[in-house]
C-alpha cells in the first residue's frame, strides 16, 4: 500500500501500476507499507488480506491510538534550529520507534543559523550520548556535504520521515523526489473526487529501480504512546534503562522508591556535571510525565 485517506487506499502492483482499493467490512486494518492481497473490481479493487508485518508504528488522535505505517527499515525525525523543536515530541517519536523495534535517525536542519543552530545542537547531546545517529543538515544548500551524508543513509531503505511544520520536510522530499508534489496531488484528486486534500500518509520511490522509498506523514504532534504499558516505558528510553538495572526492586517505577538507580543517578548528576551515565533533567521530566499519562485510563 502506498497511500491512505480515510477508508480509501492506493495499492501498487509489482509492475508499478497503482489502483484505488477499499477494505472489506467496516474497518480498514491496512496501513501504508503493508503488503496486501487485493481483488480487482472494475477500475478499482478490494483488500482481501493484509500479509504479516515485520513491524508497525502507531500514532495518536484525540481519543485512541491508531496504526499508520508498517514494514519500515528506519524512521527519520527531522527537526530544525528554528522553529525551536519540542524535546517531548522528539522523545515520543523515539520511544515509539524503540517499542516497534525500528531504527531511528535524528537530523537537525538549518546549519546556516549559526548560534541558534549551535544551541539546538547542544540540546541534542543526550541523544548522541545514547547512541542515536544525530546528523546536521543545511537543506537549502544543495551542495552541503552533510546533506549528501544523510542521502547515503537513506539509500536502499524504506524510511518514514517525520517532522514538525517548518523543519524542512517538504524541502527534503522535493530534493529527493522532484515530482513528489505532483504525485501527491494526483493521489489526492483520485481519492477525493477532485478535491485537493492531502493524503494522510504517502509512499514515494526515490529511484527508478524502486529500492529506496520515502514515506511522508504529517502530524508530528500526534505521536501517542497508549499502546505502551507504563512499566515498559523505562526500557524504551536508553538513558533511563541503563540506570534502571541498578534498582533495588524489579518493579521500580523510578519515581519515588528507595534504592532506585535512576533517582540515585539524578542526585549524583545534581552534584557533578561530569558524572557517568548522566540523565538530563529534561529527559527525566519527560519520563515522569509520560509515566503519569500512560497510567491514566484511556477514553474510548
Amino acid at each position: 500500500m502506498v497511500a491512505t485517506h480515510g477508508r480509501h487506499v492506493v495499492v501498487e502492483s509489482p509492475d508499478g501500476t497503482r489502483r484505488i482499493c477499499h477494505p472489506r467490512g467496516k474497518k480498514s486494518l491496512a496501513v501504508v507499507g503493508d503488503q496486501v492481497l487485493w481483488l480487482a473490481s472494475q477500475d478499482e479493487g478490494t483488500i482481501e488480506k493484509v500479509l504479516p508485518q515485520r513491524n508497525l508504528l502507531h500514532r495518536q488522535d484525540e481519543i485512541r491510538t491508531k496504526q499508520f505505517a508498517a514494514n519500515l527499515d528506519q524512521v527519520l525525525v527531522l527537526i530544525a534550529a528554528r522553529p525551536e523543536f519540542s524535546e517531548s515530541q522528539l522523545a515520543r517519536a523515539l520511544i515509539a520507534c524503540e517499542a516497534a523495534g525500528i531504527k531511528a535517525l535524528v537530523a537537525l536542519n538549518k546549519k546556516d543559523l549559526g548560534e541558534l543552530f549551535e544551541r539546538a545542537w547542544a540540546r541534542l547531546a543526550p541523544y548522541r550520548d545514547m547512541g542515536y545517529a544525530v546528523l546536521p543538515l543545511a537543506l537549502k544548500d544543495s551542495s552541503d556535504p552533510d546533506n549528501a551524508a544523510l542521502f547515503r543513509q537513506l539509500q536502499g531503505q524504506t524510511t518514514l520521515v517525520l517532522g514538525p511544520s517548518g523543519s524542512g520536510k517538504s524541502t527534503l522530499i522535493n530534493a529527493l523526489i522532484p515530482g513528489a508534489l505532483v504525485q501527491t496531488n494526483e493521489i489526492s484528486q483520485a481519492l477525493n473526487s477532485g478535491k485537493h486534500t492531502t493524503t494522510s500518509t504517502t509512499w514515494y520511490w526515490v529511484d527508478p529501480e524502486r529500492t529506496t522509498a520515502i514515506i511522508d506523514s504529517p502530524g508530528f504532534q500526534e505521536f501517542g504512546l497508549h499502546h505502551v504499558e507504563p512499566m515498559q516505558l523505562a526500557q524504551l528510553m536508553p538513558d533511563i534503562k541503563a540506570q534502571a538495572q541498578d534498582c533495588k526492586f524489579y518493579n521500580c517505577t523510578h519515581l519515588h522508591e528507595p534504592g532506585c538507580g535512576v533517582l540515585a543517578t539524578l542526585q549524583l548528576d545534581a552534584k557533578s556535571a561530569d558524572s557517568p551515565g548522566k540523565i538530563s533533567s529534561s529527559r527525566y521530566r519527560i519520563y515522569s510525565e509520560l509515566f503519569e499519562q500512560l497510567s491514566q485510563p484511556q477514553r474510548y
